[in-house]
């Protein structure tokens, strides 16, 4: 089915860049759809949540992520050689009590309640990175597909989203009231959506659970030319869209970069210049994300500027964790202002500079390189950040990202790492490092910092660098199979889907569909290995 694909066109890739969701139909057979939902009741009935474990218990998902609609939308929008991130989850909204049905439910509200049991979060948020914080990015390197196996109208509570958010870096009240909530939604409907768009769970007022599984999937290579039937003319607005903001600098430059083109300068005085460099990490969505594009296509007489302004945030000890309280919905609020961009290990955002430097290109790389040597490792996180966004016209910073590998925080080193991800080539002088650091145990990185450890996240890090780079993997096969006795499911996962990668010039393809085919059906032992029900 997957040599099936059926592409995006133009308008839909218009719509995902502006709202951040397309809802498709996954034409996938009634009777597949009703498989799965009986086989979630049974596992939520006999065991439990099973969260990563998903593929492997229910087998026939992967009919509904290979399904041509469906494969061909994610080709479209993150290239034709995207991975399936190792993390997936089943999301639960059993129903409310009897007595507690009579709601008016408009679709906005921010916590409404859930019924007992449920395991879906009912108040507005952005996702996080699993297994460990990454930053948040404006172009698509990431996505994620929402999949209802069961009718799904909205007083079953369909997961709803606030079209546009998926450029914020944090949440407000005023964004609530622009919720989207798809209606009558049908078995094997799934919404595809940007990785940072803002959603959350509905009450489920029905007698009938409702169930909606995430899977994460992650862009490999930079866009070279359009992988979506279209992307042969200039930036137009949408003739529909959902949002309410009107980003169109921003739009434009994601549409540029996703078709492989360049971005055309703009002539600016040093007067606009300093004037838009004034309203960059304020709190107005469409000021500051103006701002930053039209610092990008101000071209050299920006890099100077925007460098400066960055190591205005120098010495604030930024790249230490913020820490959260929750609210009375049940919401993770940051303490402080919401709006100071600093480390976290959810997701970060960087600072607005950053983002004008990326989208700037080639002209800001030697300024940056220089910006990597600061002693302050916030600016050296965001310097790696803009070195990545640049992507292979980089690829001189690769020996100073070299020595970042070898710095003492972890929060510097999955920067480098990620940084080099999205470079892409070069990266061969890198392989020493990147060997230590997924073989040779860090004790100060393996504190526990919640329920995560620095070190996992330096490792998948470091196997998706892997992923991304022009190394061949016939040359890091061993290492690759080391990683396969790592602690950490995500960084087994992640080594296994750099050894099940195709290589051109090889006849590996039987090889690769049978791994590939083991991925999805390898059972563990659980319950439902020893009773036969289905």
């Amino acid at each position: 089915m997957k040599d099936q694909a059926v592409k995006l066109d133009d308008e839909q890739m218009r719509r995902f860049i502006c709202d951040g969701v397309l809802v498709l139909d996954s034409i996938v057979a009634p009777e597949v759809h009703q498989h799965i939902f009986d086989k979630i009741q049974w596992n939520q009935a006999h065991e439990f949540n099973m969260g990563n474990n998903t593929l492997p218990r229910i087998a026939e998902l992967q009919q509904v992520l290979d399904a041509p609609v469906i494969h061909g939308a994610l080709q479209s929008l993150l290239g034709d050689d995207y991975i399936l991130h190792p993390h997936r989850a089943l999301h639960t909204s059993e129903p409310l009590e009897e007595a507690e049905r009579n709601l008016q439910i408009e679709g906005h509200e921010h916590g409404p309640p859930m019924g007992e049991g449920s395991n879906s979060n009912s108040s507005w948020h952005q996702d996080g990175q699993i297994p460990m914080s990454r930053a948040r990015y404006h172009v698509p390197r990431m996505a994620m597909i929402f999949y209802f196996p069961q009718d799904t109208p909205i007083a079953r509570g369909p997961t709803r989203v606030i079209p546009g958010t998926h450029l914020q870096p944090y949440l407000r009240k005023s964004d609530f009231p622009y919720a989207f909530v798809a209606e009558d939604i049908k078995a094997g409907t799934c919404l595809l959506v940007a990785y940072d768009i803002a959603h959350a769970a509905l009450s489920n007022c029905t007698n009938e659970n409702r169930y909606m599984l995430k899977f994460q999937f992650m862009r490999i290579s930079n866009p070279r030319e359009p992988s979506w039937n279209g992307g042969q003319s200039s930036w137009q607005t949408p003739q529909v869209k959902l949002g309410r903001f009107d980003h169109r600098q921003a739009w434009s430059f994601i549409w540029d970069w996703l078709r492989g083109a360049s971005h055309p300068n703009v002539v600016a005085s040093a007067k606009e210049i300093e004037a838009w460099i004034s309203t960059l990490n304020t709190v107005d969505q469409e000021e500051r994300l103006d701002a930053i594009y039209r610092l990008a296509r101000a071209g050299k007489d920006a890099v100077q500027p925007l460098c400066e302004s960055l190591l205005q945030h120098a010495g604030l000890e930024r790249e230490f964790t913020c820490e959260y309280h929750i609210d009375e919905d049940g919401a993770y609020i940051p303490v402080g202002d919401p709006n100071e961009r600093r480390w976290n290990d959810v997701a970060y955002t960087l600072q607005d500079e950053s983002y004008a430097l990326g989208a700037m290109g080639e002209l800001a790389v030697q300024s940056l390189v220089q910006l990597l040597k600061h002693d302050d490792p916030w600016i050296k996180i965001n310097a790696a950040f803009v070195l990545g966004e640049i992507g292979p016209a980089a690829e001189e910073s690769v020996p100073e990202l070299i020595t970042l590998l070898h710095h003492e925080l972890h929060q510097v080193v999955r920067a480098a790492l990620d940084a080099m991800s999205g470079i892409g080539t070069n990266i061969q002088v890198a392989l020493p490092r990147i060997r230590e650091l997924l073989t040779v145990d860090n004790l100060d990185w393996q504190k526990p910092m919640g329920n995560r450890r620095g070190e996992t996240g330096v490792r998948f890090n470091a196997l998706y660098a892997l992923l991304c780079s022009d190394i061949s993997i016939t040359e890091i096969e061993d290492l690759l199979v080391c990683c396969l006795d790592d602690v950490n499911g995500y960084v087994r996962a992640m080594a296994l889907e750099a050894l099940t990668r195709p290589e051109s010039g090889e006849d590996r393809d039987g090889l690769v569909r049978a791994l590939d085919y083991l991925k999805t059906h390898c059972w563990d032992d659980t319950l439902a290995n020893d009773v036969r029900v289905f």
